[in-house]
């Protein structure tokens, strides 16, 4: 029996799409439920889904229909502003202070056409840091007044100790493939990767404490849960964050990966939605003022008045205020928000502290994984701006060839080349995903 270890959905939907090639998995959840959340009705993000053409059978082998559903909206909102992306010209001019204004569009002008003469000047710039990117396309003022304080609360480092691929995958022009939700809702699409799990012969155990992986002639050959030893058959897969994976392989991982372990922090992700007496006026609205206590608030598609608020907090910290989100909504011009009505989801190790020097980490880390049989799957504890989709498409491509690791592929498209066309980028767009 193929054994999966897992702490969220994520572990459910890896093993989901293993199981669905014929495979018989066990599931070993840290959590207390087969699918690892409180609300499992609330979907993680907007609860869309990018699948294309070619993966979508595959999806839908874990999560059941697919009903197609529109592009998501974005829009940004400051000082109780709210402006659609891509905003006006004039929208754009009031994230500033009517003191910056003048300094902001000269400093923008300025970086436009230093890079359109690049061409001509063959003048090159290695871009390290988010902050780097931001100032290069639209200058110091855009930087300081509309992302610093954004990218902070999102991505939990200030930004110019945060990683390029940051900018380089939110703030360029995308465009994906199809989207889609779970016909079912969100609830309904993990049920029915739990029962492909169980109708394959597999087992679910919850509330499972890992202990340890048992190395032997250097291949994960079982995993120590209490005082007992689950042995394991081929690779073992693992949806938990790579530091942890690193702590129970003990001194089978070498030295130099051991440390890179160290290095590799992640926070928790807060979800708390209310039912609310109005509709957004965007599925996703960004929030730009500084101290806010969410970085968004979404719209959840096919369900009502129900709204989200999004949250970063560190590992190991109490619970939410639930005032404050009920406070922010009010300004936002969002009435009825009640906080004994809210509902909180803890994605725990959800977010990875994405500093530059994780990506040459996260890469040593895997392949030495790799070599012990262990693979990395679901997005818990990478930065992967991928949706629950593209991720289940990953999983089941690599369950149907067997070549580890999907974790590695996630982290190999953080790092595309520059190109030209994103030195076009603007604060008016403000970011694609």
């Amino acid at each position: 029996m193929r054994v999966v270890i897992g702490a969220g959905a994520d572990g459910t939907r890896a093993a989901a799409a293993l199981a669905a090639t014929g495979e018989a998995v066990l599931l070993l959840q840290a959590t207390e439920t087969p699918h690892g959340l409180d609300h499992p009705d609330l979907p993680e993000g907007t609860g869309r889904m990018a699948v294309g053409t070619a993966e979508r059978a595959a999806v839908e082998a874990v999560t059941g229909p697919l009903v197609e559903a529109p592009r998501v909206s974005r829009a940004v909102a400051l000082g109780g502003r709210v402006s659609t992306l891509p905003m006006k010209p004039t929208d754009a001019i009031q994230l500033f202070d009517v003191t910056d204004r003048v300094d902001a569009g000269r400093s923008f002008m300025e970086r436009r056409v230093r890079n359109a003469l690049i061409p001509i000047t063959g003048e090159g710039q290695e871009e390290r840091t988010y902050r780097q990117w931001v100032e290069r396309r639209m200058g110091a003022s855009a930087y300081q007044h509309v992302y610093a304080d954004y990218a902070q609360k999102r991505w939990c480092l200030p930004g110019d100790r945060l990683s390029v691929a940051v900018a380089r995958q939110h703030h360029n022009p995308h465009h994906g493939e199809p989207t889609t939700v779970a016909g079912g809702g969100a609830a309904a699409a993990l049920d029915n990767a739990i029962a492909v799990i169980e109708s394959n012969g597999g087992e679910i155990r919850c509330g499972v404490n890992v202990r340890g992986i048992k190395v032997v002639d250097g291949r994960a050959a079982a995993v120590r849960v209490g005082r007992r030893n689950i042995p394991v058959d081929g690779d073992l897969w693992v949806a938990r964050p790579h530091t942890v994976v690193a702590g129970w392989l003990g001194d089978s991982l070498a030295r130099g990966p051991s440390n890179d372990s160290a290095f590799l922090h992640v926070w928790d992700r807060l979800q708390v939605a209310f039912d609310a007496d109005k509709a957004l006026p965007a599925d996703e609205l960004h929030i730009l003022d500084r101290g806010s206590p969410a970085w968004r608030v979404s719209q959840v598609y096919g369900s009502g008045l129900r709204i989200v608020f999004h949250a970063n907090v560190a590992p190991d910290t109490d619970g939410p205020d639930l005032l404050s989100f009920v406070a922010l909504g009010e300004s936002l011009g969002i009435r009825g928000l009640r906080a004994e009505n809210a509902r909180v989801e803890r994605l725990r190790e959800w977010v990875p502290v994405w500093a530059p020097v994780v990506h040459p980490r996260l890469r040593r880390l895997s392949l030495a994984f790799a070599e012990l049989g262990i693979v990395s799957v679901g997005r818990r504890g990478t930065f992967s701006p991928l949706d629950a989709g593209t991720e289940l498409a990953l999983a089941a491509r690599y369950a149907a060839e067997g070549v580890p690791d999907q974790r590695e592929a996630l982290r190999a498209l953080l790092e595309p080349p520059a190109k030209d066309p994103d030195l076009d980028a603007s604060f008016r767009d403000f970011l694609w995903r």
